[in-house]
């Protein structure tokens, strides 16, 4: 697969926080996987999402991935996830990402119980008087258990004066699009489903943050080949990427995508307590993907 690059596709990578046989973050996996990162073409990183596991690391697992984040990625955009159970957790981390240098943060509204929209403005607020760089909000209301209404976007946006984008991750395209038409022209606008993601462009998205980009470049063939205009080549490159997508959540998420790097590249890896999915995922299906994903790189 030839990718059109005219310019750094606006793909961002919603990493997997690389565990080792002990379920700490490695420094040697946190390389390899970097490494991958390079030679896929991918130049923006989202640590500690959900695919990266942060809501079963401590605050000080969080922090001292951070610091390996800072010592081994400053050549790429890092978007750091700050998101948090509690609002004080999410202020130490922004004011921690801020000291390490880092410019932008992803944050979602609490999770467990249903936050109002009240409480999500007084999320942002608190956050963003702690840190002077750019924020992503971060929509994920099936993981969250609330889902911001127009206003309260705008409201937080008014309020902060630092929204520099939203990642809607929903998978409601009806949602979506009216996120789209109310705010793509103030801010950037990300789809966070991959099987989204060229549809999405059509309604004004900025880009995607796409998970399978852990373990496949094949989101950046959507978005180059949509840019540079051969819609064709997107509309291939997307029916493909769905099929990955649906072969890689055949397994509760993120455990398939884990799976593959390791397998990958060999290493002893471990989620953390209590997730116990990647151990039962059997050889067959994960050389299943990592041979899918061989096969759209060559084509």
């Amino acid at each position: 697969m030839e990718f059109m690059r005219k310019e750094p596709a606006d793909i961002i990578c919603p990493m997997i926080t690389p565990f080792d046989a002990e379920k700490k973050p490695s420094r040697e996996y946190l390389k390899i996987f970097l490494e991958d990162m390079r030679n896929f073409g991918v130049s923006k990183l989202f640590p500690m999402g959900s695919n990266g596991l942060f809501n079963l690391m401590t605050l000080e697992t969080k922090k001292s991935f951070l610091t390996m984040m800072q010592e081994e990625a400053m050549d790429f955009e890092v978007l750091v996830g700050v998101g948090s159970q509690n609002t004080e957790e999410a202020v130490e981390m922004a004011k921690f990402s801020e000291d390490l240098g880092f410019t932008r943060i992803v944050l979602q509204p609490t999770y467990y119980n249903k936050a109002e929209q009240s409480w999500m403005i007084r999320h942002y607020e608190a956050v963003s008087n702690s840190f002077n760089g750019k924020i992503y909000i971060y929509s994920i209301p099936q993981l969250t258990n609330s889902r911001m209404d127009m206003v309260t976007y705008s409201n937080i946006m008014d309020s902060t004066g630092k929204i520099e984008a939203i990642k809607e991750s929903s998978g409601d395209i009806r949602y979506f699009n009216e996120v789209a038409a109310n705010f793509s022209g103030k801010v950037k606008i990300y789809q966070g489903q991959d099987d989204l993601l060229l549809q999405s462009l059509i309604m004004g998205a900025k880009g995607g943050v796409c998970g399978t980009t852990n373990i496949n470049p094949m989101a950046l063939e959507v978005y180059l080949s949509y840019v540079n205009g051969d819609i064709a080549r997107a509309i291939k490159a997307q029916k493909q990427l769905n099929q990955f997508f649906k072969l890689v959540n055949e397994y509760p998420f993120p455990s398939m995508t884990y799976a593959v790097f390791y397998k990958k590249h060999n290493l002893k890896g471990r989620l953390p307590d209590p997730i116990t999915t990647m151990e039962k995922i059997v050889e067959p299906k994960i050389n299943e993907v990592i041979n899918m994903a061989a096969r759209t790189l060559e084509e």
